[in-house]
């Protein structure tokens, strides 16, 4: 069996399968498994390129679970009851004072400025006023090599105007970003940070910071995470190609015998249906091309990130195809099968047709309600 008589199905399929029939040979459908790995490599490979994962420094809690990079004007410590995230949170507590200040320094240079580089910085934030008054003045500094060179933000409209409640922040970095003052600064050397938070008037006063990190958003293709994962690709489309096989071979064979209709050596009727898995391939690169059309998007390591990459994606029609592709795929396939049954043994198109609509649905209820 030659690749042309494989590709045949795809547009003069009665012709292919009248030649499949004559000589089944199992090497067109290992010629097949081979398409589709390929196929579904290339539609992991467009996913890799298209969701950038986000990566935080630390990723650990490192810098709220410790006092060691930290100083402040005043008492500093940990809180082991009151935290966000690890199992601590960074307090800083002023008797009697106008304000307050925490910073964090000698945790190394970070890089802001280029592609690759630290995209957002995240905290909690919580101040605690002892009359519940609201700060006059909320500023974070990003040191640039020495305190005296630093970016500042304004945090008044990121931070909770509520004493006592935790509040977190996400900032953007880098010279798009708005909002930020510099003095003699460098958004390629990020060295520390510097949260202040000042009042008129003098009374006890507490900041806690947690969550601290540098966050920034990457390519598995860039980390590596995807070559590492490409013999379970392999695998995965080799099994999912495999069970495909076998369960629509199975259960066309089921439905067959259930409307007294034999199909032959069960053998030569496995062979003859792997044959219409050629459709698995177009739809599969249909899959990967549409993919390609999507903007890139950045997935946070929050809950519930399913829920906004489908609603970020929902819009664009290339997605929404997308989503039916498999449905119209086994369809395709479905199709197929009852031209195969229909030559294979001279039924007519009706009860071909029939045994393929009932192997289509039962295949369906496997895959929805199973998932296999």
């Amino acid at each position: 069996m030659g690749v042309r008589e494989v590709f045949e199905v795809l547009y003069s399929p009665v012709k292919a399968f009248k030649k499949i029939i004559e000589k089944p040979d199992f090497k067109g459908v290992l010629l097949i498994l081979v398409l589709v790995i390929f196929s579904m490599v290339a539609v992991e490979y467009v996913a890799a390129s298209k969701f950038l994962l986000e990566t935080r420094t630390p990723d650990d809690e490192n810098w709220t679970e410790s006092t060691t990079f930290w100083a402040s004007n005043d008492n500093l410590s940990l809180d082991d009851v009151d935290y966000k995230a690890g199992n601590y949170s960074v307090k800083s507590f002023v008797s009697n004072g106008t304000s307050i200040w925490m910073k964090i320094t000698d945790i190394g240079s970070f890089d802001c400025l280029e592609d690759t580089g630290y995209k957002e910085l995240f905290f909690w934030i919580k101040w605690i006023h002892e009359n519940g008054v609201p700060s006059s003045n909320a500023t974070l500094r990003l040191f640039s090599g020495s305190e005296s060179s630093y970016f500042e933000l304004d945090l008044t409209g990121l931070i909770s105007t509520s004493s006592g409640e935790w509040n977190n922040a996400t900032v953007p970095l880098g010279p798009e970003s708005q909002g930020w003052d510099s003095t003699d600064s460098d958004w390629k050397n990020i060295t520390g940070l510097d949260f202040r938070l000042a009042w008129l008037t003098s009374t006890n006063l507490t900041m806690k910071i947690d969550g601290l990190c540098f966050r920034k958003y990457v390519s598995p293709l860039e980390t590596g995470a995807f070559s590492g994962a490409m013999i379970p690709i392999l695998m995965s489309a080799a099994v999912s190609f495999s069970m495909n096989w076998i369960l629509w071979a199975g259960i066309l064979l089921m439905i067959a015998k259930v409307f007294r209709e034999e199909v032959g050596p069960w053998t030569v009727f496995f062979v003859i249906i792997g044959y219409v898995f050629i459709a698995t391939v177009v739809y599969t690169i249909a899959s990967a091309v549409l993919l390609s059309t999507l903007p890139a998007l950045n997935l946070p390591l929050a809950d519930g990130t399913y829920v906004s990459f489908h609603e970020m994606l929902y819009p664009y029609l290339a997605y929404q195809v997308w989503l039916y592709l498999p449905l119209v795929g086994e369809v395709w396939i479905a199709v197929l099968c009852a031209t195969a049954i229909r030559l294979l043994r001279g039924i007519t198109w009706g009860k071909a047709a029939s045994i393929s609509v009932v192997a289509f649905i039962i295949r369906f209820i496997l895959r929805f309600f199973f998932g296999v």
